[in-house]
Order: C-alpha cells, then structure tokens, then sequence
C-alpha cells in the first residue's frame, strides 16, 4: 500500500457516486443524548486541537483516508449494503463529540471544558446513494475528494466519515477491463493505519458476499466505545509512583524533557511551511530476507534493526551519540479488537545511546531491547503521564499546560501481517493523508511484500527535500549494506555538507 498526501494523490478521472447518511439518521445523531463514555486520551487532546484549529482559522487536516479499486462495474444497491453493513459493525464510527461549553469563545485547551460523547442509535443509522457529476480530469476530481475529506469528516459532527466512488468507464457494453475506485475517510479520532488497512480488506469481503448473495464471513469486531471506559479506567489509576510513569519520566528526563527532532534542516525554523510528502524504497524483498536473517542472528528482529539502522543514520549525519523517537505502538492487546475500526495507538519511547558500538551487529540487540522497554510503556500514553504530573502540581500547572501540537513520530508497519495485503498492488491501494503547514517530519516506514519503503511528510522547502533525501538514502545504504554484507560499520559523524546539518542533537 502506498501512501501520498491528498495534494499529491492522482486518482483516475470518471464519474462520482457518493454516500450519505438520510435527513432521518442526521436528525438521530442530532437528538442524541450524552453517553458517559469519555473520549480516550488521544481522541480527547485531537478533539482539543481540533476545536483550537477551528478557533483561530488554522488550516488542519484531522482525517486519514483511503482509495483502492474493484474491478467490473458499479453495483450500487450491493455497494449500499456493504456500506451500511460496515458502518453498523464498528460503534466508533456511530459517535460524535461536543465540548460542554459550546461557546465560540470558550478555550478548548482548559481541561474543565469537559469533551463529550454522543451515541447515534444503531437503528436509525442508513445511508443513500447520490449520483454525481463526470469529472474529466484526474486534478478535478482530487480537488473534489479532497474538499468533502476536508470538509465533512469532523468529529465535531457526525457522520465523521466520508464514502464515494469514481466510476471509470463511460461505454457500452461493459468491458474487461472496467473498474471504479472506493474513495473513504474519517476523522482521525475514529481511526488510525492499521484500521484502514482493515477497512480495505473488511469493504472488499462485504462486498462481494453482497455480491454472490452470501453472508459475509468476518469475525464480529470489539466494541471501541467500550475500550475507551477501559483506557480512562486505567489511566484514572496512575500515580507518580506508577512503574509507567516513573519509566516515562526517566526518558523524558534523558531526552532534556523534548521530544525528539528531524536531524537534518528542514528550512521551515522561523514559520511552518505547505506540506509534501516523500517516498523513498529503503531494501526489496530479498534483501528484506537478509537484513531480518542478520538481525534474529545478533539478538534482534527486523524492528530493532530498523531503529538501529535509524540510529546509525543519525550518528553519521549529525554525530547524535543517543537515539530517540517517539514510535506509534498498536493498542490491540485483546483479540477482539483486531477487527474493530478506532484510533488504538499510544505512541512509545524508542531510546538508547550508541556509545561504544562500532557496527550494526553490535548495535540490533541494544535497540531491539529499547524496543521492548517502550513496548512495556504502551498502554500509557505519555499524555496520561503529563497529566498525572500536573495533577499533583496543582491547578496553576494544569491552567499552564496548553500545547496540543502533535510531536514528530517514527512509524513501523509490517503490513505483510494484515489481511488481503496480497493485493494491495493490483488494487492501487494508497492511503491518504491531508496535507497543512508544517515545521517538523514524521516517518513512516513500511515492510509490505515487495519490501519496505519510507514515507515522509515534511515541510516544501529545498533544505527539507535535500535533507530526506540525504536520511533516506542513508539509511537505505545501510540496510542494503547488512543484508549484502552481513555488517555495517559505523562511520565517524560526517556531514554531507554544511547546510544541511543542524547542530540540534549533534554531540
């Protein structure tokens, strides 16, 4: 699966058929009531963020998207029933939220404006097809997608997701080779990847059960709502004496209290810039093979070399002689979860110094161990652990703590684990993210079946495009160097020119 900002996706032209929820269910979800389930603690600082962005006239781009195709022609009864079918299956997605004083000028950040959970009934939720118009261009119907992904997907409101279609055949009879391209997305606080990637293999099912006129075969997903008792049940527990505190602040504390930067200069210090994003193929499937086969040999698996690879990356560029990164972890634990769409992510500290290490092979095991020592952290954000702090610091400390800005982060998927990820090629499967103003570059790094490539969102500047270019293809030589060699030795820091380093992290 691919993965482009929505600015620089380029959907097939055709014509449009898009979902909708009926006047009887938006009037449902209007009269629903307060549920006393609260918000997690991620969905609570987006929801936060969200109502700040919408205050001060931010451009944001709070949603994560979804396009990949069906071959034939669009049968849009069938497609209407799998559609509904996939929306009653997952509550999450019947939720909407409103913040207790819904005044214009109240402040989202103050924690006493308590954000709220409305339950649309399962009963009154359908949907309807409408017909739209032939856009002949494939930057006309981007435009078009893009603006009811930025307009109709806000948690605030409900429904936060979108559904459409692009039909690309305008002929008759219908021919082999017809297809049409499923076009989703959801406010972020109902989502993340690895729930699209699901909903990709969940919608293609449905689908054609619809189809052959035979019940779906799916296992029944989890309830998120209820997850959401259990994560404020357990973060209501936490104390500074707390094991996941105490871990957290000692990263924190080794980190100088900030969360870790891009190495490299991004030329957006003094204002943020318009985002783009970049992809870069690190190693292909067979050296994959090799580089995994090197690490399970040195006491590591494949993630952990990918963060000692990062490490060594970092130390040759900027001379960075301790490696951190805040690393998205799945929060699925309880297998009931493993079909269920909602925002199961709590990010985790990958840290650990290089000091003596002179090769990769004596590096894997010391960052697969600070792997496993974040993955102990999991299931306590390191938001619960500010909070639980200032707790104890008193209301000023707590009146004081206003930053909502999400931190850079470092992801890892292996998707080659996921369902139907054998045809996300012949599907042209992509995920979508907005694009918005932007100081920092977050990483995603993907491990499919062709093998693993990179994708970074950073700010559009010439320094920034120099500087992950230099990273990716760093980092790409030395896992391509490990799978053909069997070791990498770590050069003295080196940078490759003068302005392309900055002298944050550097030692």
């Amino acid at each position: 699966m691919d993965l482009n900002l929505i600015t620089h996706w380029k959907p097939e032209p055709g014509r449009v058929v898009e979902w909708k929820v009926t006047d009887a269910s938006a009037r449902a979800a209007a009269a629903a009531p307060v549920d006393p389930a609260l918000p997690t603690t991620m969905q609570e600082r987006h929801l936060r963020r969200a109502r700040l962005a919408a205050n001060t006239g931010e451009t944001q781009s709070p949603w994560i998207g979804i396009a990949f195709d069906f071959p034939g022609r669009l049968d849009t009864e069938a497609m209407t029933r799998t559609l509904e079918r996939y929306v009653l299956r997952h509550d999450t997605l019947h939720s909407w939220f409103s913040f207790a004083n819904a005044d214009a000028d109240a402040d989202p950040t103050d924690t006493t404006n308590a954000v709220r959970r409305h339950v649309v009934p399962a009963d009154s939720i359908a949907l309807v097809a409408h017909e739209g118009a032939t856009l002949p261009t494939s930057e006309q119907v981007r435009d078009h997608i893009a603006a009811r992904f930025a307009n109709d997907t806000s948690a605030l409101g409900w429904p936060a997701f979108v559904f459409g279609v692009v039909e690309h055949y305008d002929t008759e009879p219908p021919a082999a080779d017809d297809s049409f391209t499923l076009f989703h997305a959801v406010d972020h606080a109902h989502t993340d990847m690895q729930s699209m990637i699901l909903t990709f293999a969940e919608t293609r099912l449905i689908y054609q059960a619809e189809l052959d006129g035979t019940p779906p075969e799916l296992p029944e997903p989890g309830s998120y709502v209820e997850y959401s008792r259990k994560e404020r049940e357990k973060a209501a527990t936490l104390t500074l004496a707390s094991p996941e505190v105490h871990g957290w602040i000692g990263h924190l504390t080794r980190s100088g209290g900030t969360f870790p930067s891009f190495p490299l200069d991004l030329g957006a210090a003094d204002a943020p810039q318009p985002a783009i994003g970049s992809r870069f193929d690190l190693a292909d499937a067979d050296e994959c093979e090799r580089f995994g086969a090197v690490c399970k040999a040195n006491g590591s698996n494949f993630i952990g070399g990918v963060f000692a690879a990062l490490a060594i990356t970092e130390h040759e560029l900027v001379g960075r002689d301790r490696y951190m990164a805040l690393s998205p972890l799945t929060t699925r634990n309880d297998p009931q979860f493993y079909w269920s769409q909602g925002w199961f992510i709590n990010l985790i500290p990958v840290g650990f110094a290089l000091e003596d290490a002179a090769t990769f092979t004596g590096l894997a095991q010391r960052a697969q161990d600070a792997y496993r020592s974040g993955k102990a952290l999991g299931e306590v954000s390191v938001q619960q652990v500010i909070d639980t702090v200032l707790t104890h610091a008193g209301p000023e400390a707590m009146s004081q703590h206003t930053t909502l800005a999400p931190p850079p982060i470092v992801s890892y998927i292996d998707a080659r684990r996921l369902p139907q990820t054998e045809n996300f090629v012949s599907t042209r499967a992509t995920g979508i993210v907005g694009g918005k103003a932007t100081q920092i570059a977050s990483i995603w790094i993907n491990r499919v079946l062709e093998g693993t490539w990179m994708a970074i969102s950073h700010p559009d500047t010439d320094a920034a495009h120099r500087s992950v270019t230099t990273y990716a293809e760093r980092l790409s030589t030395i896992m391509k160097t490990v799978a053909r060699e069997g070791d990498y030795t770590v050069s003295p820091f080196a940078p490759v020119a003068a302005d392309s380093a900055t002298a944050a992290g550097a030692k």
